[in-house]
């Protein structure tokens, strides 16, 4: 799966008011505004992507968790960032905010179901939940047809219209729909990020032949991701040189300690050390 931190936490600071209006509709993009800085706890938590969202009929924060990858204690930690939110209100002198909490999933591997928390005893209990998104039942269109340009590259994970369409036929109307945007730059940007979120379902192949180097090059955040990308990719040959290495000498004892008779022992040594 591709890491999509990089593209969604771009999309979310650039558009959010097309993420607060696709979850509420009827959201104003004046309403919306990111959430201070010095209410959100800054120790232990990786809580990130809230709004305040005013609301004249009843203000509220909206939190979005984007998931990219799979955590079977998921429930847990978004109780967990609810808490956090509260506790640095009231250390604050606030109140306790409403929160709408969401989880927004991309790839169907990364769902693992479990989305409620209950406890029960004598003088009370608890029961928790929030709102669940699941990208690839949503439908393409209306995201279209309410101009939500911040959600664009989510574009080819939704649902299309014609449900016999081809794999390329599906990512060249989206690829066509952000075509349409007159602002170059931001063009750019929106394809850089369907580039890398597409990653996750058509073959690399086909999106690297309609979304080519060229068209998202100038990107920064095509170029902040590949960055990333080759800095993992060096740790990642770091560590396989380290172990290597380890082997080798492990194995050259053997050879010098028990000479031939040692050869199925240093094949298990390589086994059993590879990463």
């Amino acid at each position: 799966m591709p890491r999509i931190d990089i593209p969604i936490k771009w999309l979310f600071q650039r558009r959010p008011a097309d993420w607060a209006r696709y979850v509420q509709p009827g959201s104003r993009e004046e309403w919306v505004r990111p959430y201070k800085t010095e209410y959100t706890p800054r120790k232990e938590s990786r809580l990130d992507n809230v709004l305040e969202i005013d609301d004249p009929s009843s203000p509220y924060l909206l939190h979005f968790e984007p998931m990219g990858y799979r955590d079977e204690a998921l429930p847990a930690r978004m109780l967990r960032y609810r808490s956090d939110i509260w506790e640095a209100t009231l250390a604050g002198g606030r109140s306790t905010p409403s929160i709408r909490q969401v989880v927004m999933f991309f790839y169907k591997e990364d769902d693992n179901g479990l989305h409620r928390l209950s406890d029960r005893w004598d003088t009370g209990g608890l029961e928790y939940s929030y709102t669940v998104i699941r990208v690839w039942e949503e439908r393409r269109q209306p995201v279209i047809t309410a101009k939500l340009v911040g959600l664009y590259p989510l574009l080819p994970l939704m649902k299309g219209e014609d449900a016999k369409e081809s794999l390329e036929q599906a990512l060249k109307k989206c690829i066509d729909t952000v075509q349409e945007i007159e602002d170059g730059s931001l063009r750019q940007d929106l394809l850089a990020a369907m580039a890398i979120l597409a990653g996750g379902k058509y073959p690399p192949e086909l999106v690297l032949s309609m979304i080519r180097r060229e068209m998202v090059m100038e990107s920064p955040i095509f170029q902040e991701w590949v960055r990333e990308e080759r800095a993992e990719a060096e740790a990642r040959g770091e560590a396989r040189g380290k172990v290597e290495a380890k082997q080798d000498a492990i194995c050259k004892y053997l050879r010098r300690r028990f000479g031939d008779a040692s050869a199925g022992l240093q094949e298990k040594v390589r086994e059993m050390t590879s990463l």
